[in-house]
């Protein structure tokens, strides 16, 4: 009678425990982003930098090329491009939207003639 009741009580513990158990993030989750800047913004170059990212995806007309930093894991080059110039919007696949957050920096950007412009007035907004 005694073991049968430790039995029961192990068990019970046991299951205690795994359903405590968190499985981690079911990612990858999308985090929209917009770059916005001058009406003809044609394309950007993003250096992003975020741990877990699966990815990048364009929304609406915006087309995105990207590739990860050799031997960096975490840092990644973006190349949005959109046809008709303006707002570029996006999206960043990752492990978990809530791990420490990325570092997202304009490296270049044109208009959609192709010619180079300053980018001192391009903004990222991220949205979780």
């Amino acid at each position: 009678m005694r073991s049968r009741r430790a039995l029961t009580s192990v068990a019970a513990l046991a299951l205690a425990g795994l359903s405590a158990c968190d499985s981690g993030p079911d990612g990858p989750e999308t985090v929209s982003g917009t770059v916005t800047g001058p009406a003809d913004l044609g394309a950007v170059v993003l250096d992003v930098i975020w741990a877990g990212v699966q990815g990048f995806e364009g929304h609406g007309s915006t087309q995105v090329y990207s590739a990860a930093v050799e031997g960096e894991p975490k840092h990644h080059r973006v190349i949005l491009v959109g046809p008709t110039g303006g707002s570029l919007s996006f999206g960043i696949l990752v492990d978990d939207v809530y791990l420490e957050g990325p570092v997202v920096t304009v490296v270049e950007a044109v208009a959609t003639d192709n010619l180079p412009r300053s980018v001192g007035n391009i903004r990222v907004l991220l949205e979780r």
